[in-house]
């Protein structure tokens, strides 16, 4: 088992676990594979997002979403930890392990000063900060969300 970058070759794997772990932990939100592929094609472009996976066997069994953005009141960047996602059937395993792994050797290879992640769909919370905490991740602050009614035109 391994992790390396993503490859084109990569996507439908993704798009696949992508749209199951929509289902999963965001039960009734909808999934767009266009949007998903817009997402995927500015990682070709511009690495950023940037995607990880988690190869077994020569199967893509998990996958690693991140960002990395600039600081907007002092110099310096930080990174993102979108989303992270392991199959069913490869829970359990060094799949998470190695994809955090990676995204903490990827974010000191940048220069970030933080990584920022965790779960912001309420779907294992706890079970993921304990996990992410394994690492020197700490809890900071609440996350807060506030649900708006769909428009007509769909915004």
């Amino acid at each position: 088992m391994f992790v390396r970058l993503a490859l084109e070759s990569d996507f439908e794997a993704i798009m696949r676990m992508g749209a199951a772990n929509v289902s999963e932990t965001c039960p009734g939100e909808g999934y767009d594979t266009a949007v998903v592929a817009e997402t995927l094609q500015r990682y070709l472009d511009t690495a950023n997002p940037t995607f990880f996976v988690c190869e077994r066997e020569r199967e893509v069994v998990g996958f690693l979403q991140a960002y990395m953005l600039a600081h907007d009141h002092r110099a310096g960047l930080y990174t993102v930890q979108k989303v992270l996602y392991v199959s069913p059937e490869n829970r359990g395993t060094r799949a998470a392990v190695l994809l955090i792994k990676e995204l903490i050797r990827w974010s000191e290879l940048l220069g970030a000063d933080r990584i920022e992640g965790g779960n912001d769909n309420s779907f294992q919370s706890e079970r993921t900060a304990k996990f992410l905490s394994h690492f020197g991740f700490e809890q900071v602050g609440f996350a807060m969300r506030k649900r708006l009614e769909e428009r007509s035109d769909g915004r």
